[in-house]
């Protein structure tokens, strides 16, 4: 990721979109996406780090194994693998911290706070030394994924208390099963559903009519699904003459305006390609590489739409002035761009630039063969096998997900429906003038990808190399076999699967 640019965005917005803002506003080799997981801290805490910075808060000096100054049993929260370690957060969650151990004599809650680019292996350091914390979190799937073999399961936890987010879609619940066996290694908590913005400008430009924006809706009498978006993409992709991409005069060397990208998409052929339906490069035995269906027609559907119908812009484009080098969406000359919540932070330029998208909107992810899968990010908490109380652990841990302080402080959309009007209105207060339609990000929520586009695979760090590669030459190399590349792609990560875990 290249270095990002802040975003004058309002506090509440800013402060949660965890790491996916640091590297979300930045261009790439194609449309590189952020990450929910452990990865770099937003723009202020980011160029604040230092190469080994101290803990951003450690917790008070306690008697090993005595019980906390309120009489309760000690559980440790470990925040920074996600949202939770910038400046501005410290003092909520003490705050926080201190008024939960202050309501209650059961449980105490000792409170560290690790900075975001050494968190992980802080981590790791304490779980190898017998001393690792109960809770982790807030933490994206990425980053559970690093401490996959050390996360708790749970559903005995959950079944046991009878526990549940009110309102909360079962689908959204059965995400969380990321842990080994498909155990339970998270609730729902915080959301960033994705769905389709648009550009009204560009439609009204082309007498256009704007997309769905109820699942099952017919666009033009036809199904709102990956077919009408090429056929849609093409319209609105236009040459310099004003020729679009559905006509004979279309001089594909000069276009100043495309259709459809999936931007931000972190290079990755399961986000971009999840519109087609969940899936994942390990088989069902957990050891074997494969090239799922859905990815293989999938990226042929890219492929074409980046070098024969010419509706998605090449890797080259993205990173022109006319796309703004690298956030397609932002530059105006964008007509759709399926993404997630976070994204209202990069719509419009920083300030002092003018935005030059005047009005935007949001649709419902197009379906594939009947079928409508919106990937989703999602942080949560999760607790560690190590844990010698899991029923404290689980009661603080419940706590913090309840707390609607906490929520406001990282920024995110709430998983729970009850708590997202806040959320709403801030976003809104943003653009001005624009009528945005959050009915939509939460029907998304009903059509997870599961399994989840980021979901653990042996090695995983070095397997994303290897499919952000496969997706960096096939945006900027034209006449590619994609079958030939994709089995090539199969063989290189069944040798990375096979390698023992690093």
């Amino acid at each position: 990721m290249q270095q990002s640019r802040s975003r004058p965005r309002a506090l509440m917005v800013l402060l949660g979109l965890i790491a996916i803002v640091a590297s979300a506003c930045s261009g790439s080799t194609a449309s590189t996406a952020p990450s929910t997981a452990a990865s770099a801290a937003p723009p202020s805490a980011a160029a604040a780090a230092t190469a080994t910075p101290p803990p951003a808060v450690t917790p008070k000096p306690l008697v090993a194994d005595a019980p906390g100054p309120n009489g309760g049993v000690v559980v440790s929260w470990f925040v920074g693998l996600g949202a939770g370690a910038q400046p501005q957060q410290l003092q909520a969650e003490a705050t926080f911290v201190d008024k939960f151990n202050a309501s209650q004599k059961d449980v105490y809650i000792a409170l560290e706070i690790q900075n975001n680019n050494v968190a992980a292996n802080k981590l790791k350091t304490r779980i190898a030394a017998g001393d690792a914390p109960d809770i982790i979190g807030p933490v994206g799937v990425e980053g559970l994924n690093l401490f996959r073999d050390q996360l708790l399961d749970l559903g005995p936890l959950i079944a046991k208390t009878a526990y549940s987010v009110p309102g909360v879609d079962p689908k959204l619940v059965d995400f969380f099963k990321l842990g080994e066996n498909n155990a339970t290694v998270g609730v729902p908590y915080a959301v960033y559903p994705s769905y389709l913005y648009f550009n009204k400008d560009l439609f009204d430009e082309a007498g256009l009519p704007y997309p769905p924006t109820k699942v099952g809706e017919l666009y033009q009498g036809k199904p709102w699904d990956m077919d009408a978006v090429r056929t849609l993409g093409m319209k609105l992709t236009v040459d310099k003459a004003g020729n679009d991409a559905t006509s004979p005069k279309f001089d594909a060397a000069n276009v100043v305006q495309w259709g459809f990208d999936m931007q931000y998409a972190d290079n990755s052929p399961l986000a971009e390609t999840a519109l087609f339906g969940a899936s994942s490069f390990l088989a069902a035995d957990g050891k074997s590489a494969q090239i799922p269906e859905q990815v293989s027609t999938g990226e042929k559907w890219y492929n074409a739409g980046v070098w024969t119908d010419h509706f998605i812009p090449s890797a080259a484009q993205i990173n022109s002035d006319l796309l703004d080098k690298g956030n397609e969406f932002e530059s105006g000359n964008l007509a759709m761009n399926e993404s997630h919540t976070w994204f209202t932070c990069c719509v419009y330029p920083a300030a002092p630039a003018k935005p030059k998208i005047k009005q935007f909107g949001f649709a419902i992810a197009p379906a594939y063969k009947g079928v409508t899968t919106a990937k989703l990010h999602a942080d949560t908490f999760s607790l560690l096998k190590t844990t010698k109380h899991p029923d404290e652990a689980f009661k603080a841990m419940t706590a913090l997900v309840a707390s609607p302080e906490l929520l406001t402080l990282y920024g995110a959309m709430p998983a729970n429906p009850a708590q997202q009007a806040a959320f709403f209105k801030a976003v809104d207060a943003n653009f001005p003038g624009v009528k945005l339609d959050w009915t939509i990000p939460q029907a998304m929520l009903a059509f997870p990808d599961v399994p989840n586009h980021q979901s653990w695979v042996p090695n995983y760090a070095k397997s994303k190399d290897a499919w952000k590669a496969f997706q960096n030459k096939y945006r900027t190399t034209s006449g590619l076999d994609i079958d030939a590349e994709l089995n090539t792609l199969k063989t290189t990560l069944q040798g990375i699967f096979d390698e023992p875990a690093s």
